[in-house]
């Protein structure tokens, strides 16, 4: 994954965000203020001229989408908006159960940490990102007028400094609950860095804190493999220098996470969202094409 430049999916998820958010059908499925918060970030931020931020609300630019789903797979855009709705919940849910701090790595221009912050003033929350990612967010979060004394935006390359040495910086207490989010992170990692994730996490939380995640499914050697959209999505990524590198079979995380300190509360896929956010909304039937698991892990005492 290139650290020399702003990440294009990034970019690309914030836009999707807007994108979801202009959808009426849509209405109420992201995080609250999620659409509005990304939106004044990335306009502040400079990173994306705001012609293109301003197509994502046009209807041309919805039916471009529809168009394109039809050719690949319909529901690719509603699974990234539900995948942060899940996210936001379990953070929610995370401080709720005494999660005392929120920690982002690779946020991108998520909003998830700036709206905690605003929300929970009590709560300690920080992101870390590559530089090339984290100065323009941190240049949006600051124009956008979002800054906060509880929020703390790193910009650190953790395949150079560790886990440990970027917290050190920053408020955060290794003994504290707190609530973990690796949002479309680990499938960019090689297994010994995902292995080194978990236990560096491991190692600057305190008991009962949280995981949340996404990964991918994986093959026996831990290849990542996205179902009928592997190819489409794999390419295109390597094209954008983005190069997915791990997976996991769903039956074989519980041993994998148990190996490097934590227990799995919860894994969802895209069915599991579909009866949790989709149906009450009155949208059984919508498709969601979902490449991704998620999961809820927590830190294992001892």
């Amino acid at each position: 994954m290139s650290h020399e430049r702003t990440s294009l999916t990034a970019k690309k998820i914030a836009r999707f965000l807007i994108l979801i958010d202009a959808v009426p059908r849509f209405a109420g499925l992201l995080p609250a203020d999620a659409a509005s918060t990304a939106e004044a970030i990335l306009r502040a931020s400079g990173a994306v001229g705001r012609r293109h931020i301003d197509m994502m609300r046009a209807p041309w630019t919805q039916r471009f989408y529809e168009i394109a789903e039809a050719w690949t797979a319909r529901g690719q855009l509603i699974w990234f908006g539900l995948r942060k709705r899940w996210m936001a919940d379990a953070v929610e849910e995370a401080i709720a159960a005494g999660a005392t701090q929120l920690l982002v790595v690779g946020a991108g221009f998520d909003p998830l940490a700036t709206i905690v912050a605003r929300r929970h003033p009590e709560i300690t929350c920080v992101e870390i990102d590559a530089p090339a990612t984290a100065e323009p967010k941190r240049a949006g979060v600051r124009g956008a007028g979002f800054e906060r004394t509880n929020l703390h935006l790193c910009a650190a390359d953790l395949s150079k400094r560790s886990l440990g040495e970027v917290l050190r910086e920053t408020p955060w207490r290794s003994d504290a609950r707190s609530v973990v989010v690796a949002e479309g992170l680990l499938m960019y990692l090689d297994v010994k860095d995902v292995k080194a994730f978990f236990r560096a996490v491991h190692e600057h939380t305190g008991p009962g804190s949280r995981v949340a995640f996404s990964y991918v499914d994986g093959d026996d050697a831990g290849r990542p493999h996205l179902g009928t959209l592997d190819w489409l999505i794999r390419t295109s990524l390597r094209l954008a220098g983005e190069t997915m590198r791990w997976g996991i079979r769903p039956a074989r995380l519980p041993k994998f996470v148990a190996e490097n300190g934590f227990s799995v509360i919860e894994q969802a896929d895209g069915e599991a969202l579909r009866k949790k956010y989709l149906a009450p909304a009155g949208l059984p039937e919508e498709p969601i094409a979902a490449y991704e698991y998620l999961a809820l892990v927590e830190h294992a005492r001892g």
